[in-house]
């Protein structure tokens, strides 16, 4: 494929139903209705149904680079990565009056799709976080709760399986392939948000050593990673399926301008599959890096 893409542009397949179409520009991060696109230039890869799958797991870490608490929090998710390889997805939303700017601070990391996350929550803070939006969406964790909530869902057979295929054009275009096998019964609308998070990013961090605000530190070259910086699909996501039954298939397909402010290769796409109560019925992390 080498085609140019301003749009964000959709298509979701339903094996044994119609075709739908859909594409937005994304001047507005945040999709409401995705009016009709022309999808004739893009290959749809031949995903084949998954007998079986693992959960994997969502952990929202609201963060701030103001908050001199937060850097321990964002260890403790790099110690569930290695702890569970490939079941832990982690997302770094910067939002709330932590994320300000100011001369010591000053570059913006908040996000449309942020703030929509941090106005969720029922007691937002910094730091705090979701575990698969569980058990309600609202639902506000410290990172001492994180892993109490994580372990259980870790052996949980998933309702849903998840792939993924990422085409990135020549000029850094991405066109993104999902494709979800479901394995139960699902009541109501299923909604796919895709997210971009990007690592490496070396910018300043306020850090509290052990904890002590009397002992703050200002860390110049701080490394925050997975820090979200925008959507495909508005923070929500779109509708792909109604009332979806064990056995059905979906496949949708989106082509997204690159930012280029975004390091592609220090970027991954995060697919975050949500069930109409807004839990997270299963979540999928591709990297961008060549």
């Amino acid at each position: 494929m080498n085609h140019s893409f301003r749009n964000a542009c959709g298509v979701t397949v339903l094996l044994g139903a119609a075709l739908m179409q859909s594409c937005d520009k994304l001047d507005n991060p945040v999709i409401g209705v995705v009016p009709d696109c022309d999808t004739s230039t893009l290959v749809l890869p031949q995903f084949v149904p998954l007998q079986s799958d693992f959960q994997r797991v969502l952990i929202e870490d609201f963060t701030a680079h103001q908050c001199g608490n937060c850097p321990p929090a964002g260890l403790l998710l790099s110690d569930f990565m290695a702890s569970h390889p490939d079941q832990v997805v982690p997302l770094a939303i910067h939002a709330g009056n932590l994320a300000g700017t100011n001369n010591d601070y000053p570059t913006d990391w908040t996000t449309a799709e942020g703030d929509v996350f941090w106005e969720d929550l029922q007691y937002p803070q910094n730091p705090i976080g979701r575990v698969n939006r569980t058990p309600e969406e609202s639902t506000s964790l410290g990172p001492n709760q994180w892993a109490d909530a994580l372990n259980p869902l870790l052996s949980q057979e998933p309702d849903a399986g998840l792939q993924m295929v990422v085409d990135k054009e020549e000029n850094n275009d991405l066109v993104m392939h999902a494709h979800v096998t479901w394995f139960e019964d699902v009541a109501g609308p299923v909604k796919l948000a895709l997210l971009i998070a990007e690592n490496q990013i070396i910018a300043p961090q306020l850090l509290y050593p052990d904890g002590n605000p009397a002992a703050e530190v200002r860390v110049e070259d701080f490394e925050h990673e997975h820090m979200l910086r925008g959507s495909v699909t508005g923070a929500k996501g779109l509708v792909i399926a109604e009332d979806p039954s064990a056995g059905d298939t979906h496949q949708v397909s989106y082509c997204y301008t690159w930012n280029e402010d975004w390091d592609i290769n220090a970027s991954e796409v995060i697919a975050v599959l949500i069930n109409d109560n807004g839990n997270v019925i299963q979540t999928l992390a591709v990297h961008l890096a060549e």
